[in-house]
């Protein structure tokens, strides 16, 4: 291992420590990030979801493996992620940060973890932490991986430190030819390599999705409603010039936005009194005159999506590669996003394969776009129809997944 990389992980450890803990409330939980653990037996399964799109897709995965049987550990880095583990799976797994990835912090996790094989969901390359367990033999192996362009730029600029910690992957499961070919060479040998598909695409839906989307639909009275889903910081502002936009022809409209970080909650609601627009929280019933919700909870999303007629998936007009397009489209809601969408590549080019995803650019095509869907009931519904057939045509990799996990449960 690189010793400038160790000094530079040990020199930005408290730095790290601030930002990942910002929104925990859990006090001490902070030393699970440099490898305090308690009260973890041996041999388990350890899975690793960065946040919350990839404990999202790895849903199905480990509700498969906890009905084998299987124990399970699950890490996150972000908060986020932590409750959101929490909310689907509660006390049948054990839930732990991941450790940063310095050699002290590394070396006790894996210490006081002690699993027997570790999967990294989508991708995450931690030098540190690959290298410890190929030399404590704990089998690592990349589930669902991906390698958008940008990542590629950014391992290749240190191709040897990269290299070496796919060294450690014993196998991995990818999810296009592309991303497995980005992983060849980045210097995984093409043996230990699959090709099975995204997981997002064998989504499950709550089993109380229906009658809690009833319930919402009755709360919003019959209005024109769409749903702005993972919004990022510079894109709020973009969203509620195309709703005022909306409002002139269609006054009845409401919006609803659920920013990707419950916790800036608190600065849009301040953006939209500026705007002097109406608003209220999740979970209040919106009168006449509001003209937006805000979302300020996780595990929502999806009720929100469901009880719109049109969605909208952030993150993408703003060059941050766009969230998951696959949980409006399994729903059969009209799809609408930014430009922006390197992070999701393969679901976006099977959407537009169906004709099931609308891109916009800025307000005005957004507004453009909404005045016309709402505007057409039949063209939003063969739309959404479009995006749902794309999600049904990707199915089957929570199949192989399992079936080239086999070997090494």
């Amino acid at each position: 291992m690189p010793i400038v990389y160790r000094l530079l992980t040990l020199l930005l450890t408290p730095l790290a420590l601030v930002r990942l803990q910002r929104g925990e409330t859990r006090p001490g939980r902070w030393r699970e990030r440099l490898g305090w653990l308690e009260g973890l037996s041996p041999g388990r399964v350890w899975i690793h979801a960065a946040s919350v799109g990839e404990i999202n897709a790895a849903q199905g995965l480990i509700n498969a493996l906890l009905e084998r049987g299987e124990k399970l550990l699950i890490s996150t880095m972000t908060v986020t992620g932590a409750e959101r583990c929490r909310d689907l799976f509660g006390e049948r797994v054990e839930h732990r940060y991941l450790a940063l990835d310095n050699p002290f912090s590394v070396r006790a996790w894996l210490n006081r973890a002690r699993p027997r094989m570790g999967l990294i969901i989508e991708t995450e390359i931690w030098p540190e932490l690959f290298g410890r367990c190929r030399a404590l033999d704990i089998p690592m192996l990349m589930i669902s991986a991906r390698v958008s362009e940008p990542a590629m730029r950014r391992y290749r600029r240190f191709p040897k430190l990269f290299g070496e910690a796919l060294n450690g992957i014993v196998l991995a499961t990818c999810q296009t030819q592309t991303d497995a070919e980005r992983l060849t060479l980045l210097g995984l040998p093409p043996q230990r390599i699959v090709e099975t598909g995204n997981l997002k695409f064998d989504l499950a839906l709550p089993d109380d999705l229906t009658t809690r989307a009833a319930a919402l639909k009755s709360e919003w009275a019959g209005r024109s409603v769409w749903t702005a889903g993972s919004t990022r910081p510079g894109e709020e502002e973009i969203l509620i010039a195309a709703h005022r936009r909306l409002l002139n022809s269609r006054p009845d409209a409401l919006l609803v936005i659920a920013p990707r970080h419950p916790d800036r909650a608190g600065e849009i609601a301040r953006l939209m009194d500026q705007e002097a627009l109406s608003w209220c929280a999740y979970g209040q019933t919106p009168d006449a005159s509001t003209k937006v919700v805000l979302v300020d909870r996780l595990g929502v999303l999806i009720v929100c999506y469901a009880a719109s007629q049109v969605a909208f998936v952030g993150g993408s007009l703003v060059e941050l590669g766009g969230h998951n397009l696959l949980e409006p489209a399994a729903l059969a809601r009209p799809v609408l996003a930014g430009p922006h969408l390197q992070q999701q590549a393969a679901a976006a080019s099977a959407l537009e394969s169906t004709d099931g995803l609308v891109k916009v650019v800025d307000a005005p095509t957004l507004a453009h776009c909404l005045q016309r869907l709402f505007a057409d009931s039949a063209e939003a519904e063969k739309i959404g129809l479009a995006a749902q057939a794309a999600l049904r045509n990707g199915r089957g990799s929570l199949k192989k997944t399992l079936a080239a996990l086999d070997p090494w449960l």
